[in-house]
This record gives structure tokens, C-alpha cells and sequence, in this order.
């Protein structure tokens, strides 16, 4: 760089993508992501980033981001891209209870920062292995369909399931076994989204675990609050329990650490920021806790933004970046790129993805004003 570059404007966009299938979890149904896209302006550089929110885990919607995002813009002007530790101190003065879009930010200004250096993001990171392996994620569904999609992905690659439980014992149990005699010899991670007492918990893991199942994790199997329940089931599962909703800031991971709610977190770059994320990855590190990176239904871009952090701290075990799985189409391009269960980070410059400008209009659903206010 041959001067400072600065932030001039923050700009937001609102697509929503469709999904494949309808993707239910104990919490709720979707069958499309609503996305907004993050574009930072720096002279001549754009930096690229998304905000994926999803109530009823940070809190916000697209109406709120929006009006986030309008804020940040003003409060971040004249910033350097490359102090981005201060202006993500900043957002989280502005916008304290605005994850998503303090996320979505921040991708855009890692993004920028790393273009005027001319290096991907994950060797501006310390870059290590240039490719991971994923699982693939099963929502709430009918057993018989369950089998069928897990033969599927098992023929292009897929080892290890993701499989979402917690609104019907039986049908869970079903839908694990269906996938498990699909797919002889997979690995299981089991995904409960706060769907089970304590109790509930424990039995429905050490059953499944009586079958003789080869699972890797229990995620997130009671209320988000309850740090005395995790800890319940952590102690009496011999699976390790891991950390989701839960595990939202540096500072909610150190309640965990401190209560042994947990033997691992799962980290979204939509619930922490890009900052956040590798706060959180120190604090396991530290702590001796395992880590999985996560996501939410994002785009190429967040996933590829999880991909760079993967890939250039080397800190992660478990992978669960499968959202180009879960969505019909996008208009983004570039970033990470999959070869059946595996994803490879870019080596372009920033995050490497581009959004097709051409190819927005089928996917905006709105108008792209800014939102109503926080309540």
C-alpha cells in the first residue's frame, strides 16, 4: 500500500436464496436464506462480505441488520481498513446486540484489507492446509427420505452426517438409524438445537450410542442458557458434548471453560464476527476444548470467510461448512470450491468471491431500504 486506505461507505443488499429442500431443525423451517450482502468501499477497492441472520439465535433480522449496517457506515467512516481489530471494537460499541451485522462487516473489511495486500486471507492468517473436509447436514425429515439423501452425498464423498434431532424422539432414533443402514460405516454429529431437557439428553445420546453409532459430536442438546444442564450431559456422555448457541462471544466461551458446560465449541462467524471467531479459537486453544466451525444458510461468501479462518489458523477438527449444499443457486462466485466433502480456500486475493451483479435480480426480495429500528 502506497497509502492508507480508508473506509468511505458501507453499503447493504438484500437477496434470498432458495433452498434445495426444506430445511427444518427442532427450531424452526425455512426454505429459503435470507441474505444480506456487504460491500465495502475503499477507493478503488470493494471488500465483500454477508450478514445471514437467524432470530432466534442472535436476535435479528434482516430489518434490524439493515439498520445496523447503515449505522456501522457512518460510524466507521474515514476508518483504516488495516486497524481492523479497532473498528471491531468499535461495532461492538455501536451495535451491541447486532452479531450478524457486525459479521457481515467485518468479512468486508478482512476482505479489503487483504486485497490491497494482494494475499488470500488464510495466509494473512498464517495459512496451513488448503483444504478441509466437511459433513453434510440431514435436517428433520422423514426417515426413508434421510436414507435416500445420505446414499446421495456418500456416492460423491461424504463420510460424516450432521443429523438434526430434537422434536420427536422416535422419528430422531429413526432417521439416525435410517442414515446409519443407508450408509454403513459413516460418522455421525448430532444436532439437538437446544431440543432436550437434561435428562432427555443424556438417554437419547447413550441410546444411540448402545447401537454401537460412531458419533463424533452432540451439539447443542439443551436450552442455550443452560450451562447446568450442558454440563449435566457432558459429564454422563462419553461423546463430546459441543457448545452452539451457547457459545456466541469470547466472553460466553469463558462461562463455559469456567462451568464444564462443554469439550468443544462450534464457532459461526454469524454468531461471533471474524474478530470474535478468533478470540474464541484462542480461548479453546487455551483451554484444551475442541473446535468445529460452523454456519449458518450463507452464501460463498461466508462460507469461504469460515473456510480462510479454517484453513489459516489450523485449530479446527470438525468442519461443518456445507451451506453450498443446502442452497439451490447464488449469484457469487468464486471463493471456496468443493470436490465432494472437500473444500479447497482460494488463493485469489481477500476472500476471492465476487457477487454476479448480473444475476441479482431473481434473487432480491427487498427493497433494500434501511430497516426500522432496534426495539
Amino acid at each position: 500500500m502506497n497509502k492508507t486506505q480508508r473506509i468511505d461507505k458501507i453499503e447493504a443488499r438484500c437477496i434470498d436464496l432458495p433452498l434445495r429442500e426444506a430445511f427444518e431443525t427442532s427450531q424452526r423451517r425455512a426454505t429459503s436464506s435470507p441474505i444480506v450482502l456487504v460491500e465495502l468501499f475503499s477507493g478503488n477497492v470493494v471488500g465483500c462480505g454477508e450478514a445471514t441472520p437467524v432470530r432466534y439465535v442472535t436476535g435479528e433480522d434482516i430489518a434490524t441488520v439493515l439498520h445496523d449496517i447503515a449505522t456501522a457506515s457512518a460510524a466507521l467512516e474515514g476508518a483504516p481498513i488495516s486497524e481492523f481489530r479497532l473498528s471491531s471494537k468499535k461495532l461492538s460499541e455501536v451495535l451491541p446486540y447486532g452479531k450478524s451485522a457486525r459479521a457481515g462487516i467485518e468479512m468486508a473489511i478482512f476482505d479489503a484489507f487483504c486485497k490491497t495486500l494482494g494475499v488470500p486471507l488464510y495466509a494473512f492468517l498464517g495459512g496451513a492446509p488448503l483444504r478441509i473436509e466437511t459433513d453434510v447436514t440431514i435436517p428433520i425429515c422423514q426417515p426413508e427420505h434421510a436414507r435416500e439423501r445420505a446414499i446421495e452425498l456418500a456416492a460423491i464423498g461424504f463420510k460424516q452426517f450432521k443429523i438434526k434431532v430434537g422434536k420427536n424422539e422416535d422419528e430422531d432414533v429413526a432417521r439416525v438409524i435410517a442414515v446409519h443402514e443407508g450408509v454403513p460405516g459413516c460418522s455421525f454429529i448430532i444436532d439437538a438445537n437446544q431440543g432436550f431437557t437434561p435428562s432427555q439428553a443424556v438417554a437419547f445420546i447413550n441410546g444411540l450410542q448402545d447401537r454401537g453409532l460412531a458419533i463424533r459430536a452432540y451439539e447443542q442438546p439443551v436450552d442455550a442458557v443452560d450451562l447446568e444442564g450442558m454440563r449435566f450431559v457432558t459429564e454422563r456422555s462419553s461423546v463430546p458434548v459441543f457448545a452452539d448457541e451457547s457459545a456466541q462471544t469470547a466472553a460466553d466461551v469463558i462461562e463455559i471453560v469456567r462451568y464444564g458446560a462443554a469439550r468443544g465449541v462450534n464457532v459461526k462467524i454469524q454468531k461471533s464476527g471474524m474478530v470474535g471467531a478468533l478470540e474464541i479459537k484462542s480461548i479453546c486453544r487455551a483451554a484444551g476444548l475442541e473446535l468445529m466451525f460452523g454456519c449458518m444458510l450463507e452464501s460463498k461468501i461466508g462460507q469461504s470467510a469460515a473456510c480462510h479462518i479454517g484453513c489459516g489458523t489450523n485449530a479446527f477438527s470438525v468442519f461443518d461448512l456445507d451451506s453450498d449444499m443446502l442452497l439451490a443457486e447464488q449469484p457469487v462466485k468464486g471463493g471456496a470450491t468443493r470436490r465432494g466433502a472437500m473444500l479447497r480456500v482460494s488463493d485469489r486475493p481477500g476472500l476471492g468471491c465476487e457477487i454476479i451483479e448480473e444475476s441479482l435480480l431473481p434473487f432480491r426480495a427487498y427493497s433494500g431500504q434501511t430497516g426500522q429500528p432496534r426495539l
